[in-house]
């Protein structure tokens, strides 16, 4: 007699289901997480480059004697000036102990950008003990030109017309990057 064949082969054609709901709730749960997480994240730099070392592009440069504007922030107050004496050098009192009038300095950048309209360029020699907020305050009042400033024109070399400038001071130097710490400089 033959025997009765066996209920292992019928259970394995059959076949298994996943159930795929619980990973795919977990992938649209991660990517909205990670979606909302990276919105906040924003990252800002300001180029500052290296001053120039060339002793040959040095004395290409100081033929015609630069403007070489410089802020240099001390303990007590903030210096506007020329190496060069291109304009009379200005001392801005600070507003508060280690806190420069920011105000101060930047209408004192407006009238040297009145006297000097194409100069792109500030050299800013911060003191050893100024923060980064300060730091920071300085060149943003530096570079940028305010919507309650008195308009000041400059002559666009390709055109020929006069235009309003946008920008006070665009391109800041750090001038004391190898100074050593906790001097004055």
């Amino acid at each position: 007699m033959l025997k009765r064949p066996s209920s292992r082969r019928k259970s394995s054609a059959e076949g298994i289901n996943l159930n795929l709901v619980p990973i795919l709730d977990t992938m649209v749960t991660l990517i909205g997480f990670l979606l909302f997480t990276t919105s906040f994240l924003s990252i800002v730099h300001i180029e500052s480059p290296f001053p120039i070392s060339s002793e040959k592009e040095m004395e290409e440069q100081l033929k015609e004697k630069p403007l070489q504007l410089t802020v240099s922030v001390h303990e007590s107050d903030t210096e506007l000036w020329s190496p060069f004496e291109k304009f009379a050098s200005k001392k801005i009192p600070h507003a508060l102990p280690g806190q420069p009038d920011i105000a101060g300095i930047h209408s004192g950048l407006l009238e040297i950008k009145k006297l000097f309209p194409n100069e792109t360029k500030l050299v800013l020699v911060p003191h050893a003990a100024t923060t980064y907020d300060v730091l920071v305050s300085l060149m943003d009042s530096a570079r940028a030109v305010e919507a309650t400033d008195a308009p000041i024109f400059a002559r666009n070399p390709q055109s020929g017309n006069d235009e309003a400038v946008k920008k006070l001071f665009p391109e800041i130097i750090f001038g004391n990057l190898l100074s050593a710490p906790g001097g004055d400089s």
